[in-house]
């Protein structure tokens, strides 16, 4: 293509064609960083009906761009990291639909991925999902808060359908996870 001036592009058989930028999303990140998980943890990674200590203003669903995560397991650590995002969460439980699941033998190997879902990303909602699910986890609970980003252990958010969340599925020995997400909310 070439630059005709006057703003248009001419392809290379002599068509015209304009760009526009319709519109702007904005992206924004949030990171988790947790230590020597012994047990069966779940962690808020996206509240998403809370837009005062998360950054995003939309709360119909999130949409997924990227994700950096990394699992230092000790020597004797088997389990799995799984990210997800809840559905129909209730005072008793709650649905977890499963998107990324790190199965991990026994070993003392550091695992790093870094997983880029381009522009359109990951749409964490029922409408756009068909996958594995959890049914009725009571890790899952609108009376029973999850640590979230900022402090793990003392600051606590209450599971909703929309959220996006972490779980670590401890069988033996302790890992340190740390991950951080790329995300858009959608009205």
């Amino acid at each position: 293509m070439a630059y005709k001036p006057g703003g248009d592009l001419v392809t290379k058989d002599g068509r015209t064609s304009q760009y526009m930028a319709s519109g702007y999303t904005p992206t924004f990140s949030v990171h988790l960083d947790v230590q020597s998980i012994a047990t069966q943890t779940a962690y808020m990674l996206i509240d998403l009906s809370d837009t005062t200590n998360w950054p995003h203003t939309n709360t119909g669903h999130a949409v997924i761009e990227w994700i950096i995560i990394e699992a230092d397991p000790d020597n004797t650590f088997t389990g799995e990291i799984k990210l997800g995002f809840l559905s129909a969460v209730d005072a008793t439980n709650g649905d977890f639909n499963q998107v990324i699941d790190i199965d991990m033998a026994r070993s003392s190997s550091l695992i790093i991925e870094n997983m880029d879902y381009g522009s359109h990303g990951i749409e964490m909602e029922l409408a756009s999902w068909f996958g594995p699910t959890t049914a009725n986890s009571t890790l899952f609970q609108t009376d029973v808060n999850l640590g979230g980003p900022d402090d793990p252990t003392t600051l606590t958010y209450p599971s909703g359908a929309g959220d996006v969340v972490l779980i670590v599925e401890r069988t033996a020995g302790t890992v340190d996870v740390s991950i951080t997400i790329g995300y858009e909310t959608a009205p």
